[in-house]
């Protein structure tokens, strides 16, 4: 073992791990300095004593001028001494102390050892025996006072060490070999105090260390526990063995809106109970009930009344205990959630209520449903009706949104009129909202009906809205639980809703077994139609368009679907369920395509009409799509017709407007359907120029008796013709209708009267048959 190693561990070096700061050594040497400065007057006392029986023993001719030199240099230092521990034992312990006054320190410690250590050295020699055990019994007591000064090993050391030293010469001085060995002795004796000096320092710098530890441990607490109650909104607590406040925070007084005055030793009860007792299932029940048990408890939710506000607080506390055994009191925290409450109720509603109308949303709707589900298996009776405003959408697309939004708020203000305990409103989406009708409201079929006809007399009358006066209607679909089902009742309610709009809207319709039949039957269809092109059941028919000489100008394209089932299925059924599906893009390429190819082989005077899908518009590149089909085919693309419907120009966005022009770059002929039948015709012959216009069949149907219908069907065929543009009038089954359109200047004509749509051969045999090109041609 090495001697570092052996000092280590003699004096317990190694449990220091990392040095001291300047803060830190600093507080060490003013501890160091407090403890020795304590006990060093009664080393100075004893010392002085010892010196003064000594000079009393050993005064005598021979001694007296050392006697006398030690007595006044001994008597001065004693009195300095004493009077710099007084001075530092009656005023506050300094923060740090300066390096001289440590120097001073250990010079007065030196200076006052070598006074010490000369009684052997000048006295032991010349003594006789038992003046010899007196000295050296008064030496060994004075190395041991030293260790009264061990937490300064430099003052301790230079004390007792000068001692041992002199005791060194004085023994030395006999000459005499016992004496050698008690110096042996003496040195053992030496090591021993200088280890034990070194050791108490030691221990004494640790415990300093500790206790600095423990200090900023508690100041930091201490910090956070203050910036905790002046800047968080929670509070400490504290209370007695009788439960009386002893603790009261800045924030807890202002939370509680009263005084520390006036808190300070306030029973806990007279601060969390409500001026009346509380009526059982109180929450201040639990917290009292863990009081009484001694019990901590944790985040209990108590409603208050502070200065005639109510409140909500939350809190937390434990039970404390003295020895452990005997009840002191609680200590805890509290918090003031008031506002937090206040936003979580708020968050809560907005969750189950519409943000515009303020009516439940259908969240909560859906909740009602299943709270009326559950009762029906006990004989409950309810009714679902599902409410859709009619023509809502033109309110918006012509005032805007605003007015959209006013509305929907004064069509719930009406609909309020009808809320009751067994009439629940909620606005579920958009401009559809339902209505839960229970107990008396729907005890039969007539009391619900009864209802839905308020409702729709409530929303007959014009709206103000924003100064316009707007006038809408409403359509209700019915479905009653538990006869129409629960779990599905609104879907149900839904489809009776779908069949009062096609039967005209602005009314009601209680839900009908067949209804389901026919979404069903909807469903099936939908299913094989996305197979149908795959296995090449469309064809295409195509109905000659003819001038007013009876000759064929050209041919619409028609498609036709043969079902291996049901045989062939109308456009009208097929057509807007391909359209939902998606399926009209695939299919209305595959018609492009087949027409151009079709009429490729026609004489070169016989163009070809293809209605396109606004569908195709939106989700396909049409102009690459015709282009590719002219290609293929060798068409001409002045033989190629693209009929339009006014609805595509509802969704006028720049992209369908770009797909329009490179149209008409490409040469083809641009037709707009159902002319008279959109919002606002004109303006698109104005924006885009059209190279024919085809009037609806609605117009051509009630000529020639229909004067109104004849004077819009002259006006329509005067401003084309004004724009240089062709009309055809579709719908022409009588001979009646034909004049009256000739009459009137229709330019081209298509109808039963001249022939029912065909399949594609026998539209070829048409075109090439010159007889019939010259004649009128008749239905076959």
């Amino acid at each position: 073992m090495s001697r570092e190693m052996l000092i280590s561990f003699l004096i317990d070096t190694g449990r220091e791990k990392k040095a001291l700061d300047a803060n830190l050594q600093a507080r060490v040497r003013v501890e160091q300095l407090d403890v020795a400065l304590r006990l060093v007057p009664f080393t100075v006392l004893v010392s002085l004593s010892v010196v003064q029986v000594i000079v009393y023993l050993f005064w005598n001719p021979a001694n007296r001028a050392y006697l006398a030199g030690l007595e006044a240099a001994i008597l001065p230092l004693t009195v300095a001494v004493l009077q710099q521990c007084w001075l530092w034992r009656s005023r506050p312990k300094p923060r740090e102390v300066p390096v001289s006054f440590v120097r001073s320190t250990v010079l007065l410690a030196h200076v006052y050892g070598c006074l010490l250590a000369s009684i052997p050295i000048m006295l032991f020699a010349g003594a006789d025996s038992d003046g010899r055990l007196l000295i050296a019994s008064s030496c060994a007591g004075l190395i041991a006072t030293g260790m009264s000064a061990a937490v300064l090993p430099r003052v301790a050391i230079g004390f007792s060490g000068l001692i041992i030293a002199g005791s060194f010469v004085g023994l030395a001085a006999t000459g005499e070999r016992f004496y050698t060995y008690v110096a042996i002795l003496l040195a053992f004796y030496a090591v021993f105090i200088c280890f034990t000096i070194l050791h108490l320092s030691r221990l004494l710098k640790m415990r300093v260390v500790a206790q600095v530890d423990l200090e900023r441990q508690q100041e930091f607490t201490h910090l956070l526990l203050n910036d905790f109650e002046e800047n968080a909104s929670d509070w400490l607590w504290e209370t007695d063995a009788e439960l009386r406040l002893q603790h009261v925070s800045p924030r807890l007084v202002e939370v509680a809106r009263s005084s520390e005055r006036q808190l300070l030793g306030l029973p806990l009860e007279q601060l969390l109970l409500p001026a009346v007792a509380p009526p059982d299932g109180h929450p201040s029940t639990a917290l009292w009930k863990c009081v009484a048990e001694r019990r901590a408890f944790r985040n209990l939710i108590l409603p208050l009344n502070i200065a005639g506000e109510q409140r909500t607080w939350v809190l937390s506390g434990k039970p404390t205990f003295t020895n452990g055994t005997s009840f002191s009191g609680y200590r805890g925290v509290g918090s003031d959630v008031t506002e937090k409450r206040r936003s979580e109720e708020r968050l809560s509603y907005l969750a189950l209520h519409d943000p515009l109308t303020d009516l439940p949303n259908r969240v909560q709707f859906q909740q009602l449903l299943e709270v009326e589900h559950a009762q029906v298996g006990a004989g409950g009776r309810f009714a679902v009706l599902a409410l859709d405003l009619d023509e809502f959408k033109s309110v918006n697309d012509t005032f805007g949104h605003a007015a959209g939004d006013g509305l929907l708020r004064a069509v719930a203000e009406r609909l309020r009129r009808f809320a009751s305990s067994d009439v629940h409103l909620a606005r579920l989406a958009g401009d559809e909202f339902a209505v839960l009708a229970k107990g008396s409201a729907a005890r039969d079929r007539h009391a619900v009906a009864l209802l839905a006809s308020d409702i729709v007399a409530a929303m007959a009358s014009p709206f103000a809205i924003n100064g316009i006066r707007v006038s809408i209607g409403i359509s209700i679909g019915i479905a009653i639980a538990p006869q129409d089902g629960c779990v599905e009742i609104m879907r149900r309610a839904d489809l009776a809703l779908y069949r009062t709009k096609g039967e005209g809207r602005n009314g009601y319709r209680f839900y009908e077994a067949e209804m389901d039949e026919r979404i069903e039957a909807r469903r099936a269809l939908s299913t094989d139609l996305w197979g149908a092109l795959d296995r090449n059941e469309f064809l295409l028919h195509f109905q000659p368009i003819v001038t007013k000489d009876a000759r064929i100008r050209g041919f619409e394209a028609l498609v036709r679907w043969k079902h291996p089932k049901r045989d062939f299925v109308s456009p009208a059924e097929f057509i807007p369920l391909a359209e939902e599906t998606g399926v009209i893009i695939p299919l209305g390429e595959w018609i492009l395509r087949q027409a151009c190819a079709t009429a490729a082989g026609w004489p070169s005077d016989v163009s070809v009409a293809v209605n396109l899908s606004p569908i195709q518009f939106r989700h396909s590149d049409l102009p690459l799509l015709v282009r590719s089909a002219l290609e293929e085919s060798g068409l001409a693309p002045s033989r190629l017709e693209l009929e339009i419907t006014e609805s595509v120009f509802l969704e006028a966005t720049p992209a369908i407007k770009a797909a329009l022009a490179k149209l008409r770059e490409l040469g083809v002929r641009l037709s707009l359907d159902d002319f008279g039948t959109g919002y606002s015709s004109l303006s698109y012959l104005r924006r885009l120029a059209f190279d024919k216009i085809k009037i609806d069949q609605s117009f051509v149907r009630d000529l020639p008796h229909e004067q109104g219908s004849a004077a819009i069907v002259r006006a329509i065929i005067d401003l084309a013709t004004n724009l240089n543009m062709t009309v055809v009038a579709e719908g022409v089954e009588t001979e009646a209708q034909r004049r009256c359109l000739l009459s009137l200047g229709c330019h081209e004509l298509q109808g039963y009267l001249f022939s029912r749509p065909v399949p594609a051969e026998e539209a070829g045999s048409l075109t090439n048959r010159q007889g019939l090109r010259r004649w009128k041609i008749h239905a076959a």
